[in-house]
Order: C-alpha cells, then sequence, then structure tokens
C-alpha cells in the first residue's frame, strides 16, 4: 500500500486493486486541486464546495459521500457522521485493504464520536487527523485522540502548506504537541508486517505538486 498526500484533507491510497482518492479540494484554496485517475472517490462533506472538486478526477471512479459501508475493489470503507457546529455533518472514514486499517478524521472540527461506534471499528493501524485549528482539530485536541486511539502511524493533515489560503497552523505546532520525532517523507509505503507493534510512529507526507 501507499499513501500520498496532496494537501488539506486529501490524500492518494493505492492498495494492489484500487486507487482511493479523499476530498479532492477547490483552487479557492491556494492549492492546485488534485489530478489523476482513481477507482474510488471519498467525500467527507459532499454540499462542501472546498471539498469536492471532483473535476480533476479520471477514469470512472466509484463515489462515496454518505455514510455507510462500502466494500468495492478489495477495500472495504465504513463511513460514521459527526456531529459539528452549526449543526453540519462531517463524515469519518475507517479504510481497509491489505489486512490494514486506517481512520482517516477528514477534517472535523469536534471529536463526538461514541465510545462504542469507536470499539466497533477495531484496531487502527493508521490514523489521519487534521491538526491545523480554525476549521479543524487544534493541534492539542489532536494529539490527544492520537494518543487515545494509541494507532500504529499517525499522519498529520490539514495544516499550512506553501500556496495555502486558509489560516492553519504549522505542522510543527502538533508535532510539539504530540511529542517524538516525526519522519519526513514524500509518500508512505507500507505492508502489515511492517507495522511496530510497541509504539507509534509520527509520519509527515510532504504535500504532492
Amino acid at each position: 500500500m501507499q499513501i500520498h498526500y496532496f494537501g488539506l484533507s486529501s490524500f492518494k491510497i493505492i492498495t494492489k486493486e484500487a486507487t482511493v482518492i479523499t476530498d479532492p479540494f477547490d483552487k479557492e484554496s491556494g492549492l492546485v486541486p488534485p489530478r489523476g485517475a482513481a477507482d474510488i472517490v471519498i467525500l467527507a462533506e459532499k454540499n462542501n464546495k472546498l471539498y469536492n472538486a471532483t473535476s480533476g478526477i479520471s477514469g470512472e471512479p466509484f463515489l462515496i459521500s454518505d455514510p455507510g459501508e462500502y466494500d468495492l475493489k478489495g477495500v472495504t470503507i465504513t463511513g460514521i457522521p459527526l456531529l459539528q457546529d452549526e449543526g453540519r455533518y462531517v463524515t469519518v472514514y475507517l479504510i481497509e485493504s491489505e489486512d490494514i486499517s486506517i481512520l482517516n478524521l477528514t477534517h472535523i472540527r469536534e471529536w463526538n464520536i461514541k465510545q462504542d461506534d469507536l470499539d466497533d471499528l477495531g484496531e487502527i493501524d493508521i490514523l489521519i487527523l487534521p491538526v491545523g485549528s480554525n476549521s479543524v482539530l487544534t493541534p492539542k485536541l489532536a494529539s490527544q485522540i492520537a494518543h487515545d486511539i494509541e494507532p500504529k502511524i499517525v499522519i498529520p493533515s490539514h495544516y499550512d502548506t506553501d500556496g495555502l489560503k486558509l489560516p492553519n497552523e504549522k505542522v510543527d505546532v502538533f508535532l510539539k504537541n504530540f511529542g517524538g520525532k516525526a519522519e519526513t517523507m514524500d509518500k508512505l509505503i507500507i505492508k502489515k508486517k511492517d507495522l511496530i507493534q510497541d509504539k507509534t510512529q509520527l509520519v509527515v507526507l510532504e504535500a504532492l505538486r
């Protein structure tokens, strides 16, 4: 499995059978919108223009934009809606493939998942969580969530990157709150057997350009 980062809450996850793209963002963000072929596109908030710019995605991808359970091309996806401020919902997704489980907290600002729902997700191998404050989690809350879930790998998202017009915090603020040393890489290549069992690895992915 490979995981690439476009910026904000947009990732490309490549498995043996499918390419998944999450939350392709609009050019109004100041960043170049994600482009490329995909088999599956996942939207956490389908009515939010910033995160539903699918026009740059080629192929004939299957669109997932609502909570529920989906199973296609060797990928199982479970969407859980979380109530946010102003009565809106943002869906977080558990993505499972190649015996690896990824919990993507997309661009939530409030962490109000029921404990039973969290327990039902099982053991989380990789946690992707927004850390930039303002419209998403604060670095302090994101750090607390990561320590509570205890995944094998933590990947921060939705922080300040070159060209971004949103007033996000830099990733360093989260890293300081979380503690430990981060590895920076252009993509994460991972197999189940590579996951370290006794500690959490912190990975910062460089945004694709």
